[in-house]
């Protein structure tokens, strides 16, 4: 039994020391917000002040030296979007006035590092249904505070709608403005209120499994789900012969997948705070 427990330990032993030995794939992260889903009346990401800004990004962004650039987009889905071919018309010159970030930033970035592609890794949720449920359950119930303002026992309001961020968008230029999503404290907080205050609504009487048992709870359920399976599509396109890979993708998800990635030992998470630099922005609570 003694020399079986020795055994035991030393493979033990052996197996860590590999994987500690095992050179790490850097990881990059950049929550964002949608650049083509802002009106652009008032905010149009191609106007030169931004793509000054645009234009700075990439160049610290092509420094890392990533190795795959993955986007916000299905890859179950390439027969539909035909992102694979459409990015090598960007190669070509082509759709470079496209006002998503994925052409802004990550298809810039592939492009500059002639990546072969660029590796889509978004999955389907069900946000939308969950959260309509969760707006007619608080109605009625006289809850409506409750989702709309956050306002409950133990509730965390995210400082995007405190410090009203499109406010901060428009007054500051748009680096900046992606420091400041993409600060600790403003990723804690959006994150937050996905586990203190959907939880917290529906009827969550656990001695009563009620129609809508948990419903906000429901909704917390599918954004890890989906995030999970994000992350599992990234690991799915690996080798694990990379140095780094970069991601960009909306700021929300940041949190789950950043957690996902720093847990595991075959990576090394690099704080976007490190490489994007710090806000200037004061943090208002």
């Amino acid at each position: 039994m003694k020399k079986l427990s020795i055994l035991f330990f030393s493979f033990l032993t052996l197996h860590f020391s590999v994987i500690a030995q095992t050179k790490k794939i850097n990881v990059y992260l950049l929550g964002t917000f949608h650049f083509n889903q802002v009106d652009t009346l008032t905010y149009d990401v191609n106007d030169e002040k931004h793509q000054e800004s645009i234009k700075k990004l990439a160049k610290m962004v092509t420094g890392l030296k990533p190795d795959k650039v993955f986007i916000e987009r299905m890859p179950e889905w390439e027969y539909k979007n035909k992102m694979d071919s459409s990015y090598q018309e960007y190669k070509n010159g082509k759709l470079r006035k496209m006002r998503n970030e994925i052409w802004q930033v990550g298809a810039r970035v592939a492009a500059e590092l002639n990546h072969p592609h660029i590796y889509q890794c978004d999955h389907p949720g069900m946000y939308g249904i969950y959260y309509q449920k969760l707006v007619n359950y608080v109605k009625a119930h006289n809850e409506e505070d409750k989702l709309t303002k956050k306002n409950g026992l133990g509730m965390t309001i995210p400082l995007t709608t405190l410090m009203k961020s499109d406010s901060i968008r428009k007054t500051v230029d748009l680096l900046e403005y992606l420091r400041w999503l993409n600060s600790a404290a403003v990723q804690q907080s959006s994150h937050a209120h996905y586990i203190n205050v959907y939880p917290q609504i529906g009827n969550t009487n656990v001695f009563n499994s009620e129609s809508d048992y948990f419903l906000g709870a429901d909704l917390t359920v599918d954004w890890y789900r989906r995030n999970i399976l994000i992350y599992s599509k990234i690991l799915a396109q690996l080798d694990y012969k990379e140095n780094a890979i970069f991601l960009i993708i909306g700021n929300d998800h940041i949190p789950i997948i950043k957690q996902l990635f720093k847990d595991n030992p075959y990576f090394n998470v690099v704080e976007t705070e490190k490489w994007l630099g710090q806000t200037k922005i004061k943090t208002k609570f």
